[in-house]
């Protein structure tokens, strides 16, 4: 009975999973990537804390990392900035503005962009071929050198002053299209055709079939169109003349000139403008990295 008993100790034992040993390789591993995030992430944490230092702190050799009174009241300082010509605080209006169009900006580029890169890939018509290679080559084309032309343009249609111009000609962007054409190509056709063959339509097999099964992707690409509209700094600032029509970009640079000797409340400006992208940045950063890895942008 001792025996048999033993054998069932013994059979429980090997059933259990094994716990892989922490190794002193493994272990140095990640001593080592700690450090490393932590130069990484040292400029960013340097900034933070001098949001609550005084300028005196902030200009201070040897610098100090810790402030040594926490000063809270430089951040509802800069939240309550106002300005002569505008009705109460304008950083909550700069950073709705911002937020709006951006997230605008990503719903109209990822439905129009998936719409193209859908018909390149799936769809059989003449000169398929040559129009990808033009949207491919376009992406060679800056964006700059259309910024005169464009301006010229929409001060004859009146949208000088107006949201227009940020949305309207980026609705579909080259980039875009070339990712998700790669991405609808690695989707098995068969999933499509057993579609095709309940009925579904080209529409709803592109909507029901090809959207869901390329989440990695089109979450890359709208963190990456939310990053582009967020920090886009050159067309808002051509074409939004007045100070309660700017984004956050372009009201923070018109903070700073009017704070040019306050280091403080111009570092509490940029952790506005930084903040809401590092949050969106970490919360998808699993299907980012996955979908870079899908669409072979990794390393890139």
């Amino acid at each position: 009975m001792a025996i048999s008993m033993k054998r069932q100790s013994t059979a429980q034992a090997s059933a259990q999973p094994q716990r892989t040993p922490l190794t002193f390789g493994i272990a140095l591993r990640y001593i080592a990537l700690l450090v490393f995030s932590l130069f990484a992430f040292m400029p960013f944490i340097l900034s933070l804390l001098g949001t609550f230092k005084t300028n005196a702190e902030l200009t201070a050799f040897p610098p100090m990392l810790l402030p040594q009174q926490w000063r809270l009241d430089n951040w509802t300082r800069v939240w309550n900035f106002t300005l002569p010509t505008i009705q109460g605080p304008v950083l909550p209006r700069w950073l709705f503005t911002s937020t709006w169009l951006a997230v605008l900006n990503v719903l109209l580029r990822l439905f129009f962009c998936s719409l193209a890169a859908y018909a390149f890939a799936r769809m059989r018509f003449p000169g398929r071929n040559l129009l990808l290679g033009i949207v491919v080559a376009s992406m060679a084309l800056p964006a700059e050198v259309t910024l005169i032309p464009g301006y010229v343009f929409y001060a004859r249609i009146n949208w000088i002053n107006t949201y227009w111009p940020l949305i309207i000609p980026d609705l579909v962007v080259p980039f875009g299209i070339f990712m998700l054409t790669q991405f609808f190509k690695s989707i098995p056709r068969e999933l499509e055709e057993a579609a095709y063959i309940d009925g579904a339509s080209r529409f709803r097999t592109y909507w029901n079939i090809a959207l869901p099964l390329s989440r990695p992707a089109l979450i890359t690409l709208a963190i990456l169109q939310f990053q582009g509209s967020w920090n886009d700094y050159t067309k808002p600032l051509l074409f939004l003349q007045r100070p309660d029509l700017m984004t956050l970009t372009v009201g923070m640079a018109f903070f700073r000139f009017q704070y040019v000797n306050d280091l403080s409340a111009i570092l509490v400006g940029a952790m506005f403008n930084a903040i809401p992208m590092l949050i969106i940045f970490f919360l998808f950063s699993k299907y980012y990295i996955e979908g870079a890895s899908y669409t072979g942008l990794a390393g890139q």
